[in-house]
């Protein structure tokens, strides 16, 4: 039998197990409901306005359709097409008409309201703010979330790149974010509404100096923004993607053929397909918790998995 000191330490044992145990159970359990909680407000959209600043590149398109597709609101800056409807028209502005076209047959939710935006103009950026109020609700004023896709670059080295395509990059990537801050914060500050930047990536490769200054640039100045905007509600959020090539984050995207025509292939969700497509479902996912968590972190890195494929010269996701 055992004698009374060891009952009371294997006792002892018994508790701090059940403790850890309970513990570890209770922890689950909230992850498990903080991340229904996500998904569930991801999955409906609930109609809330996000506006993505630039949907010419092919990482602002994505994003725009994969939101709306979830029910938000989304306010689709364009350079070009915006509500033109001719041939002329770039094929972002082609697959945004498609999809608006589809969703109007089957009356689903989410929408995309395309207007002309360059977040280098000042005048279209105040105009946008207009055009943003005049498509809110009634009684509305204020947007959730904008997604700042605007993005230039160029390669190069740096004794023979043009000192033009750096202006032109700083001048989008990073005095664009600042334009774009300024411009939508009393929009932001009625909804405690949140901005999304893009930051820096990783395996950049040779050539890309200015590029690389501009995104560590933008990435400063989100640190900065968070601190100045807290005091309005408004959050600053950086996402950092990895293992794609910048070129391919913001190149315009291509009609894609179907494989046994010439036609243009569409869709489930009606939309005219295109390529290439750069976001993996994964990414779009951490995307998702970045836009609608509740208290979000300051910066998430969108996990890809791309690999080179050199007969095609294309990169895939696996």
């Amino acid at each position: 039998m055992m004698d009374s000191q060891t009952m009371l330490v294997l006792s002892l044992q018994l508790v701090a197990l059940f403790s850890i145990a309970g513990a570890l159970l209770l922890y689950l359990l909230c992850k498990i409901r903080a991340n229904e909680s996500i998904s569930s407000e991801a999955s409906t959209g609930g109609g809330k306005p996000i506006l993505v600043t630039c949907c010419d590149n092919v990482i602002g398109l994505q994003i725009a359709l994969h939101l709306a597709n979830l029910g938000f609101r989304v306010f689709a800056g364009l350079k070009s097409g915006a509500s033109s409807g001719s041939a002329e028209d770039s094929v972002s502005a082609k697959v945004i008409r498609a999809w608006q076209k589809h969703r109007e047959s089957v009356q689903g939710p989410g929408t995309i309201v395309a207007f002309p935006l360059d977040v280098t103009r000042e005048d279209l950026l105040h105009e946008s703010v207009d055009i943003i109020r005049a498509h809110l609700p009634a009684g509305k004023d204020g947007i959730w979330a904008v997604i700042c896709t605007n993005g230039l670059t160029y390669r190069g080295s740096l004794m023979h790149q043009d000192i033009a395509h750096w202006d032109a990059i700083l001048k989008t990537n990073i005095v664009g974010v600042l334009r774009t801050a300024r411009t939508y914060q009393n929009l932001l500050k009625n909804t405690n509404g949140r901005i999304i930047t893009i930051g820096t990536t990783d395996n950049m490769g040779e050539g890309l100096v200015a590029y690389a200054a501009s995104r560590y640039a933008v990435e400063g100045a989100s640190n900065a923004l968070r601190q100045e905007l807290a005091p309005f509600g408004i959050k600053v959020v950086t996402v950092n993607p990895m293992g794609i090539l910048p070129e391919l984050l913001f190149c315009q995207p291509k009609p894609a053929k179907r494989a046994d025509s010439d036609d243009v292939s569409v869709d489930i969700n009606g939309s005219m397909d295109y390529q290439p497509i750069v976001l993996s479902e994964r990414a779009l996912e951490i995307l998702d918790v970045a836009l609608t968590t509740k208290d979000p972190r300051n910066n998430y890195t969108l996990e890809y998995k791309y690999r080179w494929s050199k007969p095609l010269n294309l990169w895939k996701i696996v």
